[in-house]
């Protein structure tokens, strides 16, 4: 077994201003600033052999938190980014229904025939998140990985550890932000599911903030 530690990254200027961030490389907040500080709390007895990041600075902050107390090389892969949102992003999410209806309403009721315009398809992220996790397991047979990515993403590659098929997309809940999500892979690459969207590490008040929905950003 490969055990996973798949986290969001904690709370970006972009979430609190409800744009697409995709692969747009927004500040943290400073709610997210403080977020951090928890979860590197919660992970610091945890045991991890390795922790890999998306390059932008949200989930590079959150790896840097979790690896605080571990001193371990962060390991940067672009398989982990979030969703290249093209025409997206930087824009308000509530501009989208005018701008882009159709792109829209796919998004909102059938999240996996999405499109982005000008940008990346909701199946390519589901197979990248996918892929990097099987190569993981084989890669690191029998040790514990983080992964500090997106929204989008880890929607998308929960949707594989929950079993369902990428259809039911649009039944994954949206993590939120430092959530813990944890997950084992088997020897024959089938997933099981630990702990989902975990973060009793924050204080209560941070917990009804960190809990956002596709509309505040991702």
């Amino acid at each position: 077994m490969t055990r996973f530690y798949l986290i969001r990254h904690c709370e970006a200027v972009g979430n609190k201003e409800r744009i697409f961030q995709g692969t747009f490389d927004g500040d943290v907040s400073q709610l997210g600033k403080l977020q951090l500080d928890y979860l590197s709390l919660r992970m610091r007895n945890e045991p991890v052999d390795y922790i890999y990041s998306s390059s932008r600075k949200r989930a590079l902050a959150t790896a840097e938190a979790i690896n605080r107390y571990k001193n371990l090389d962060i390991i940067v892969d672009d398989s982990v980014i979030e969703i290249n949102a093209g025409e997206w992003e930087g824009k308000q999410f509530s501009d989208f229904p005018v701008l882009y209806p159709e792109e829209s309403r796919l998004w909102d009721n059938q999240p996996h025939k999405f499109i982005a315009p000008n940008g990346e398809k909701m199946v390519d992220v589901y197979k990248r998140m996918v892929n990097f996790v099987k190569e993981k397991s084989v890669e690191h047979k029998n040790k514990s990985v983080v992964i500090a990515s997106h929204g989008c993403a880890i929607r998308n590659l929960m949707c594989w550890v929950k079993r369902k098929p990428f259809e039911e997309l649009n039944d994954i809940m949206w993590y939120a932000n430092t959530s813990v999500n944890i997950f084992e892979v088997d020897e024959l690459l089938k997933p099981h599911l630990i702990i989902e969207n975990d973060i009793s590490h924050l204080p209560e008040e941070m917990r009804k903030v960190s809990k956002q929905n596709w509309s505040n950003g991702d």
